[in-house]
């Protein structure tokens, strides 16, 4: 009886162990397959900017706040930090988008700001 009571906890123990790695690897899958998938992207995200003035460096700012903004949401959510693949990404998102609005506005000052901005991303 002994024997016959310590075989039904081994079975239990095994298919208790097998169950728990399958339960591992599809958690494990499934962080995978969240972390590859792309994070949810605009193509075109709206920047309104007739309230402000872009003859001034203050106006011009300001644009270049909103632009930065709509091009980081235009390419989703950032990264976890240790995401490096999924961040460089990200990162050449965010500038190809903001060149190209900064493009589409075409004013000097916006453009002036955005050439400062790029030049200390480098630096720093």
């Amino acid at each position: 009886m002994n024997a016959q009571h310590f075989r039904k906890g081994m079975i239990g123990s095994m298919i208790a162990m097998v169950g728990a790695f399958a339960l591992a690897a599809s958690v494990h899958a499934g962080d995978t397959a969240k972390s590859d998938a792309p994070a949810v992207k605009h193509d075109d995200v709206v920047v309104r900017y007739a309230d402000l003035n872009l003859g001034s460096e203050e106006g011009a700012e300001a644009l270049y706040a909103r632009l930065s903004a709509a091009a980081a949401r235009a390419c989703g959510n950032t990264p976890m930090a240790w995401e490096h693949k999924a961040r460089t990404q990200y990162k050449a998102c965010v500038e190809r988008k903001l060149e190209k609005a900064v493009g589409k506005v075409g004013n000097p000052k916006v453009s002036a700001v955005h050439t400062i901005r790029k030049e200390a991303a480098k630096v720093g």
